[in-house]
C-alpha cells in the first residue's frame, strides 16, 4: 500500500498544470536486458515525459532503483514514444480496446517501422482534476524477430489544460 501512496504523490506532482519551470530532463533508467541469444529490446527512460498543454494522453513509469522512471508516453491524435534499444522509437497506435478516458483506452495495440509492436495494458484507477491514475499496467514489446520484453508500470492518462 505505501508503493501506491507513494506512486499517486508521485504522479499528482508531475501532473499539475500550474506555470513552472520546466522540468530537467530525467535519468535514463538502466535499460533492460535484451533476450539471450536474440534481438530482444532493451527499454529505457524517456528524457521528455510531459503531456503538452492543450493536449491530452498517458504516460508510464516503471521502478528503477526505487524510484518511478518514466518509459512510455502517448499523446492522442499524435504518436507514442519509448526508447528502445537506446533509441527513440515512435509508435503509431494500430488497435484500442476495452474502458477508456481521455483519448486512453484500458488495451491499446502500437507499431514501430521495421514490424515491431508494442501492447499497452492498464487499468483505470482513482481519478483526479483532469485525469486518472492507471495501475496494474504492462507494456509488451515484440521484436520482428519474435522476442518479447515485458514491463510493468503504472502512470496517468489525462488531458493538461
Amino acid at each position: 500500500m505505501n508503493v501506491r501512496i507513494l506512486l499517486i504523490a508521485l504522479c499528482a506532482a508531475g501532473c499539475a498544470s500550474s506555470e513552472r519551470e520546466p522540468s530537467k530532463a530525467a535519468a535514463p533508467a538502466a535499460p533492460a536486458p535484451a533476450a539471450p541469444g536474440g534481438e530482444g529490446a532493451s527499454v529505457s527512460g524517456l528524457a521528455e515525459s510531459a503531456i503538452p498543454k492543450g493536449g491530452c494522453g498517458m504516460v508510464l513509469w516503471t521502478l528503477d532503483e526505487e524510484r518511478p522512471t518514466p518509459v512510455f508516453r502517448y499523446i492522442v491524435g499524435k504518436s507514442a514514444e519509448m526508447v528502445l534499444n537506446g533509441k527513440q522509437v515512435k509508435l503509431v497506435l494500430a488497435e484500442a480496446t476495452g474502458s477508456g478516458g481521455f483519448g486512453v483506452f484500458e488495451s491499446q495495440k502500437f507499431t514501430a517501422d521495421g514490424g515491431m509492436t508494442v501492447n499497452v495494458q492498464s487499468r483505470f484507477s482513482l481519478g483526479f482534476d483532469g485525469g486518472a491514475y492507471l495501475e496494474r499496467g504492462v507494456i509488451s514489446v515484440m521484436t520482428a524477430d519474435g522476442w518479447k520484453t515485458v514491463v510493468p508500470a503504472a502512470g496517468i492518462a489525462g488531458c493538461r489544460s
